[in-house]
């Protein structure tokens, strides 16, 4: 090699280095604070409501964003002997980088080889279904895939999918999909990359073998595959917490946490004393010694009673501190009711005056309610209220018990506007001659108090 050219190849692998090197700083979002002075001064977090839904189409700063991953995965490819194998084991895994980008536990369970290569395919009628590979750990599964065939575009997305053990019933669990429109230019055909993100149930073990079903245009394509449970066999920690916090005179105890390479479960149970109904704590994180955050995905069951929250994985990390963190409380009273003439579109009590009956749609052989609640600020808006009961029960004028119907679960839909955000929730009820007013049982409406919680967890 000449001189000229061992000098360019130096200068790109510094350079690579340097692109990986700040890209992972701004991904684990390390300050130089200590663990203390970064839980007084806060970090900024995106909280992720539940279990995380499909992503929506991406803008022009994504696809750039996309850009910068994939320049990252080449960091990895130059510096990352590790990652270097793993891309040679499952050569579509670069397409997998910006769907995973979002998640540390992800990121950083790649980068330890924590992944088990599949590359197992269907093909009918034009349409290939590939599972380039999975990572899985004893709650969690993530199977990467891509599709492509007849009609199939870098803006479509698989919305059509089952998940079956070897036996062929169905996976229990909590089951998200994610998807990055955006294919490989360079391919003679568009080819969608998609992940399955499954959290099993309490107690529910990963089937040892996987059955994945899609529908590509017409046609269902299935590929089966092993879990190969040695790869995460023993790579649990449960750590037992029983520490209690306040906030609001709210009081609240955590009972222990399980870390696993894909993320850790943290369980919260509510004093059954607790005047007020909580709803959810602001800004919940787990900050470790060196100020890293790992953020929550959501949580199983209710903070009002009983809820393990799901958090991005310190697995690889291994910190000595682990500490969780909230900014306050959602909370509203119990006992309240919502009290509407649905006859002449009347709000007679409401527990907030932000919260009135907007419209009454005579649907087929329902009723569809519009419930808006206005002015909501930055707090208030981080829960996806559910003002009644799911398949819950109101009250006509004469007493007579109706049950709310089921539509596919709450919907609704957020504006913002100069005076706050506007949330519109929609409910269905049976269409019938009711003697007004109806009368309902509120479960969640909006209020709060601000209150910084730090409880050390290990």
């Amino acid at each position: 090699m000449m001189a000229g050219e061992e000098a360019n190849t130096e200068r790109n692998e510094r350079s690579l280095r340097a692109d990986r090197e700040r890209t992972e700083r701004e991904l684990l979002q390390l300050p130089e604070e200590a663990l203390d002075t970064a839980i007084r001064n806060g970090l900024s977090m995106g909280r992720s409501r539940a279990i995380r839904g499909r992503r929506g189409k991406i803008g022009i700063g994504t696809l750039a964003a996309a850009m910068s991953m994939l320049l990252l995965l080449t960091a990895f490819v130059k510096v990352s002997p590790a990652f270097a194998s793993i891309v040679r084991d499952i050569p579509g895994l670069g397409g997998f980088v910006e769907l995973i980008e979002g998640d540390k536990s992800l990121l950083s369970a790649v980068n330890n080889e924590f992944i088990q290569p599949v590359n197992a395919s269907d093909e009918k009628n034009g349409y290939k279904l590939t599972v380039e590979g999975i990572l899985a750990d004893e709650g969690r599964l993530i199977i990467l895939y891509t599709g492509e065939g007849p009609g199939i575009t870098d803006q479509s997305e698989i919305r059509d999918f089952k998940l079956m053990d070897g036996g062929g019933k169905d996976v229990i669990g909590g089951i998200s999909t994610s998807f990055f429109p955006g294919g490989d230019e360079s391919e003679a055909k568009p080819i969608i990359h998609n992940y399955v993100d499954v959290v099993m149930g309490e107690g529910i073990p990963i089937p040892e073998r996987i059955r994945f079903a899609a529908r590509l245009g017409d046609q269902w394509l299935e590929v089966a595959f092993p879990v190969e449970h040695e790869r995460f066999s023993g790579m649990s920690d449960t750590i037992r917490v029983d520490r209690s916090f306040a906030i609001a005179g709210q009081r609240f105890t955590v009972t222990d946490a399980i870390i696993t390479p894909l993320q850790v479960k943290l369980t919260i149970e509510s004093d059954s004393a607790n005047a007020k109904r909580s709803n959810l704590l602001i800004d919940i994180a787990l900050v470790d010694e060196m100020g890293r955050k790992y953020t929550s995905r959501g949580g199983l069951g209710e903070l009002d009673g009983k809820i393990t929250y799901l958090f991005q994985s310190s697995y690889f990390e291994k910190p000595k501190r682990l500490t969780l963190v909230a900014d306050g409380l959602l909370l509203s009273e119990r006992n309240k009711t919502f009290v509407i003439n649905t006859d002449r579109l009347a709000t007679l009590r409401t527990p907030d005056g932000r919260m009135r009956l907007e419209e009454v749609e005579d649907v087929g052989d329902s009723l569809k309610l519009t419930i808006l609640v206005d002015g909501l600020n930055e707090t208030e808006t981080k829960l996806g209220y559910d003002l009644f009961k799911h398949k819950g029960a109101f009250k006509d004028a004469s007493g007579q018990t109706h049950r709310l119907l089921d539509r596919d679960g709450i919907k609704r839909s957020i504006r913002n506007t100069e005076t706050g955000s506007t949330h519109l929730i929609y409910y269905f009820i049976p269409k019938a001659d009711y003697k007004q007013p109806l009368t309902f049982d509120i479960k969640q409406y909006p209020g709060y108090a601000l209150q910084e919680v730090s409880v050390p967890i290990k």
